[in-house]
Formats: C-alpha cells, structure tokens, sequence
C-alpha cells in the first residue's frame, strides 16, 4: 500500500563495496538492519553583504557540498562484518561450515570505499538517496549490564542523488542474529575485570575529506590519517587491584571487549593489546557504592603488530 508521509519502519538500506572511489556498482548490495540514520548531504546558504545595493538584503550564494552523518547499527552476528570491512578492510577468514568462520579484522589498513542507498519504497512516489564514495571514520559501542548491543558508525560521503527507483530490486540479505549486552564481557589481562559497571569503547580512523575546489561542490576523495582507539571503564571500588596496580606502575594493559551467544562458538571480540589508564580519584559522593571512570587510550603493540583487532566469529564464508 502506497503512503503519502514516510516513516522509519518502511525505510531500507543497501550497501554495497565500490571498485573504483564515487563510482556505485550496479548491483550486488546488501540490506542492512539499521537503528537510525543522520547521513545526508547540505548545502548551506552563504551571504557576502555588498554596498550601495541600498538597505534590503541582496542573493545568498551556496556553499560546497557536504555529505556526512552517523548510521546507529545493532551489533549483530552477520550484518556487523559488512561495517568493520568498511571500517578496517578486508578481514582475513579462516574456518569452514562445520566449524564456524572467523574473520580477523585489524587496524592500520587501506579502507574501500561504499555506496548507500537510503529508500523509502512505500512512499506513492517512492524516493531513494543515494550515497556514493562513503568511507566509515569512525564506531563507537557502550558497554552495558543488560539491554540491546548497538553501535555508531559516522560516515562521510562524496555526494547524495535522488532517484525514482531503487538501485538494486533483489538485494542479498544477511539474517539478522543479535549480540546482547547480557552476554558482553570486559578483560583486563586475559581475566575477567571485577566489579566493572559500564564501559565504552570507540575506533577512529580520523578521516580526511580532499577538498579540491570543482565546478560540482564535490570532495575528491576521503583519506585515513591515524587510527586511535580509547574508551573508558565504570569499576566499583573494592580490594580487586587489577587496574591500580597497572596504573601505578604506568605499565599498559590488554584489554577485551567482547560479546557471544550462548550455547554457540559465535562471538564479536575486540582486542586491544596496549592500553593505557590514567590515575584516577576516588570521589565519595554520598552513602551509596564508590566508583570511578577510566578513560583509557590505546596504542599499537610492536609485538603483535597492531593497535586494535575484532574477531568475529559466524557462519559467513567471506566479506
């Protein structure tokens, strides 16, 4: 049934990896689950007041393109690795059928670069936006004791079309399986962190738009500068001096992020080898529990050769 006002629960997304950067494939995408979206293209009004024009205001003139926002995701078994090929590149997969696949995504690699399309089908004149020359800056996941496991992905894009009809009528689909923050964990040397309430952790490749100057308003690329990983823990103070001791010592830490499903081998794990706390106080605000946040920072490990590592294990082939 054809409607006249849109709404979220009818829209879709397709993506799809390019060969060459602005330049969408024809077919070959994949509908992806998503929470919300911000991604769209602005062109704001300039205005350059000129004299001797009189007292009323004369023609604002337009500014360049600017096509960016952030895609809220659920961190779920299949769909999350089309984002963290986007974010990192190419993983490299290992496993069969029978035992399930492993896809090791690392940072510090070149990024591909995407197209998306964002449509409302169900409109009477349906509309679809498309997004090309997309490359994923940066995802940010709250760690929680209960309630869904999502992620933020903040993207930049080249530019945005309008088109009357979708890019792609029998897109791939991935069926949707999620993590949930009952089944995260958090690591600090291999074991469990006692009494940790909350967390956070976020991944940035701290993109760069190339703004040449061009007849269309348009960026000629989106470059990676350097990869950063920081994030934070909520711990309840108590006699467990795991985080204490490290800081004390101004040694670093290995940590882990991760989430499974129960009763499987499936699993998001992300490996941070180095990492880095700051000494914190202990404020006592009141009669209730102490706690403290620590805002960590990660570092590339010369040893392993990398500063962050997602591992997700699932049962698809390839990305």
């Amino acid at each position: 049934m054809s409607k006249t006002r849109a709404y979220g629960a009818d829209c879709i997304l397709l993506a799809a990896f390019e060969a060459a950067y602005g330049t969408p494939p024809a077919d070959g995408y994949t509908r992806l689950s998503f929470k919300e979206t911000s991604l769209g293209a602005e062109r704001p009004l300039g205005y350059d007041p000129l004299l001797g024009q009189g007292r009323e205001a004369q023609d604002p003139f337009y500014e360049a393109v600017k096509d960016e926002g952030d895609v809220g995701v659920p961190l779920d078994l299949r769909g999350i690795g089309f984002w963290l090929k986007g974010l990192f590149g190419a993983p490299a997969t290992s496993g069969d059928a029978g035992t399930g696949f492993t896809h090791a995504f690392t940072s510090g690699g070149s990024l591909p670069s995407l197209a998306l399309e964002i449509g409302h089908p169900t409109l009477a004149v349906p509309k679809f936006f498309r997004h090309t020359g997309a490359k994923l800056g940066s995802l940010a996941i709250d760690m929680a004791r209960s309630g869904p496991a999502n992620a933020t992905i903040a993207v930049i894009a080249q530019g945005e079309t309008e088109a009357a009809a979708t890019i792609d009528a029998a897109p791939a689909s991935l069926g949707l399986r999620r993590f949930s923050q009952g089944s995260g964990s958090i690591l600090v040397g291999g074991q469990p962190l006692a009494n940790v309430v909350g967390g956070r952790l976020s991944f940035s490749n701290n993109l760069e738009p190339v703004e040449t100057i061009r007849s269309d308003g348009l960026i000629d690329g989106v470059d990676e500068t350097e990869a950063t990983a920081e994030g934070s823990v909520e711990v309840r103070f108590g006699t467990d001096a795991t985080l204490t001791s490290a800081i004390a010592a101004e040694s670093p830490v290995e940590m882990l992020y991760g989430f499974t499903i129960p009763g499987t081998d499936y699993a998001l794990r992300f490996h941070l080898p180095r990492v880095f706390l700051p000494k914190k106080k202990q404020e006592i605000k009141g009669p209730g529990g102490i706690q403290a946040s620590y805002d960590w920072r990660a570092a590339r490990d010369p040893v392993v050769g990398y500063l962050l590592r997602v591992t997700l294990v699932n049962d698809v082939a390839g990305y």
